[in-house]
Parts: C-alpha cells; sequence; structure tokens
C-alpha cells in the first residue's frame, strides 16, 4: 500500500525558498551570479495571471529576501511589479503576441525600470540615488536566457 503525500507543493515551494535564499546570499558576494530580479517579476505575473495564492505569497517572500539582502525599499519590488502587472502588461499582452519578445520586455521591464523607479522614489525622499554599473547588462542577458529556456 503506498501513502499518499499531500503536501509535496508546499515541501517543494519551501525548499525553493531556501534554495533562493542561499543563492542571493551567493549573488551578493559573487558579482557575475545575476540577483534574478526579472525571474522573480515572470514568476510573480505568472501567479498573479493564474491567480495561485500560495505561488503569490512564496514568490513575495522571495522578493523581500532580495530588497533585504540588496538594500532596497521594504515592499518596493511587490508594489513596482504589481503596478506593472497591473496597468502596463496587460496592454502589452494584447499589442504583442511573440512570447519571446514579451520575455524581453519582462527583463527590460525589470532591471532598468526597477532602477528608475527606485531613483524617482529616492529623489522624492531627497536620498542618494541607486548606483548602476556594468553588471546589469550582464545580468539582463544571462536572466532573458533563463526565462526563454525555462519559461
Amino acid at each position: 500500500m503506498q501513502r499518499s503525500f499531500s503536501y509535496q507543493n508546499i515541501v517543494s515551494r519551501l525548499f525553493l525558498v531556501a534554495l533562493f535564499v542561499l543563492y542571493i546570499s551567493l549573488s551578493s558576494m559573487y558579482l557575475l551570479m545575476p540577483p534574478l530580479l526579472a525571474v522573480l517579476f515572470f514568476l510573480y505575473h505568472d501567479a498573479l495571471n493564474k491567480h495561485d495564492l500560495f505561488a503569490l505569497v512564496t514568490v513575495a517572500v522571495m522578493m523581500l529576501v532580495f530588497e533585504a539582502e540588496k538594500g532596497f525599499w521594504f515592499g518596493s519590488t511587490i508594489v513596482f511589479f504589481t503596478v506593472l502587472s497591473h496597468y502596463l502588461l496587460p496592454k502589452t499582452e494584447q499589442a504583442i503576441r511573440c512570447h519571446v519578445c514579451m520575455r524581453a520586455i519582462f527583463v527590460g521591464l525589470a532591471y532598468p525600470g526597477y532602477w528608475m523607479f527606485m531613483w524617482f522614489v529616492n529623489q522624492v525622499l531627497l536620498l542618494s540615488p541607486p548606483a548602476i554599473d556594468w553588471h546589469m547588462g550582464l545580468y539582463m542577458i544571462i536572466e532573458f536566457l533563463i526565462i526563454s529556456v525555462f519559461a
């Protein structure tokens, strides 16, 4: 007689969060490892479209870990990605039917868009703007390839 394990989804997602915490810690030490911001954006948008609450909470926890590790404002990725997912991406998806093009748009909105959002918020609050360097281009290329292959 075989037992049915009913919590496989929960255990696999918690394992994924634990791996992400380990990976994001390593990416802070080794600058050539991308922080997976575009991948998180893609997963967040996918969870919103599928109305999957558990996946949405899992990705939100990952985004909060990303913010804490990189020193960004608490909840800024959730606010930014929610605004993009509700206002900009539905019209973009109606106009563009190319899946590879949409994945490139996800990466383009995630990195430069999030940097501009953080720059704007920091300017409003009279804080120093976030730094930008050449690694962002490398991160965009790597994450575009990750999203294109696995999604």
